[in-house]
């Protein structure tokens, strides 16, 4: 036995920040990595393919996605168990609530329902989002199936997992193991950091969107080829985002900031296909900041996207002042925490702390956008 999981593919994103060219190459991008994950499911011969909801960005659907969508179904020929979610709920307009293939099974409802699969001794079980929200927990309170000789019982459900004031679907890891569920294929959280053990798994996202969705985008091959359930991640995006730092504490000049720049471009690049975000961190001397602009806009082979961020100190007198023993570099010393903080807020406010005090220090009027 084996079943494909996903969730959070939100096909039909609007993609607003780029061209309108470039947001129909984004959301055709989004249609090859479902082509993927349908060929994956193919390779590996699956007998069911769960999806936890967010489908789809929004009940809107064009026709070309609608078209794949319904064409894929069909050719998987295997079961498809659909647990629609916030983004994409089981309302009017849906694609869900309209012609589908036979193969193809839509949760319709916000209450606990079940679909069951004798032919391969499971049960799935799940629910609908059927407006934006679902401020409730659809398996409080109810009473775990009676077993007609499954094996295993699974849950597919787009939930907000153990987060009881949550407007979608809070559910409870201690309801998911009450109910006896084998397994639960969860949708919603893209990043999944957080899961409760092997057996209740977030899928995330199968390829990022943003820099909010980074690293590899995967899918979830669930096995029992030992006679035990065994979870299997699986990558599926070619694209990916990816954030790192460049420290610039002891580089003296713009070309020596720009070459350390370009080394960590190099060792983050893979095959074309990384959308880098550098932020340029530490303390330069006045007149050492390169124009990031300009190396944002210059063509890195092997980088989809590169976006620079300046959140460096340029004090003039930084590492004069690490080592003064006066008032000043006292003053200097007791500031590091705040002007090394991973809170880029916070390091402004500091750096701003540390103009202001050296100027009184020095018995000088301190000016925004002034020297100290």
């Amino acid at each position: 036995m084996k079943i494909l999981h996903t969730a959070d593919l939100h096909l039909d994103s609007a993609f607003s920040r780029g061209t309108h060219t470039n947001a129909e190459e984004r959301r055709e991008r989004q249609r090859e990595v479902l082509k993927k994950i349908f060929r994956l499911a193919q390779d590996e011969n699956c007998d069911l393919m769960l999806i936890a909801g967010d489908f789809f960005d929004t009940s809107f659907v064009t026709p070309e996605t609608a078209k794949l969508c319904t064409s894929l179904f069909s050719k998987f020929a295997k079961p498809v168990i659909v647990a629609p979610g916030n983004h994409d709920p089981y309302a009017e307009g849906s694609l869900w609530r309209g012609s589908l293939p036979e193969n193809v099974y839509v949760f319709s409802s916000t209450e606990l329902q079940y679909f069951d699969f004798p032919e391969l001794s499971i049960t799935v079980g799940g629910y609908a989002f059927c407006a934006a929200a679902l401020p409730k927990n659809p398996l409080e309170g109810q009473e775990p199936k009676s077993r007609q000789g499954e094996k295993y019982t699974i849950l597919c459900a787009h939930a907000d997992l153990d987060m009881p004031t949550s407007r979608y679907a809070p559910v409870t890891s201690f309801d998911i193991r009450r109910m006896g569920f084998d397994y639960a294929a969860l949708g919603h959280v893209h990043n999944p950091d957080r899961g409760v053990d092997g057996n209740i798994r977030y899928s995330g996202f199968p390829e990022g969107r943003s820099f909010d969705e980074r690293g590899d985008g995967a899918v979830i091959i669930l096995s029992d080829e030992t006679g035990e359930l065994v979870v299997e991640k699986r990558i599926v995006s070619e694209r990916k985002y990816v954030i790192c730092q460049v420290l610039a504490d002891g580089l003296s000049t713009a070309e020596e900031v720009e070459d350390a720049i370009a080394r960590e471009i190099e060792k983050q690049v893979k095959n074309g296909t990384t959308n880098l975000r550098i932020e340029l961190c530490g303390v330069l001397p006045d007149g050492a900041l390169p124009e990031l602009f300009s190396i944002g806009k210059k063509k890195w082979e092997g980088l989809s996207e590169l976006e620079m961020i300046d959140s460096t100190l340029c004090l003039p007198d930084g590492e004069y002042l690490a080592k003064d023993t006066t008032l000043r570099g006292e003053f200097y010393r007791s500031l590091l925490t705040e002007l090394y903080s991973d809170d880029a807020a916070e390091r402004r406010t500091a750096l701003r702390a540390l103009r202001i005090g050296l100027a009184a220090i020095d018995g000088k009027n301190f000016t925004e956008g002034g020297g100290v």
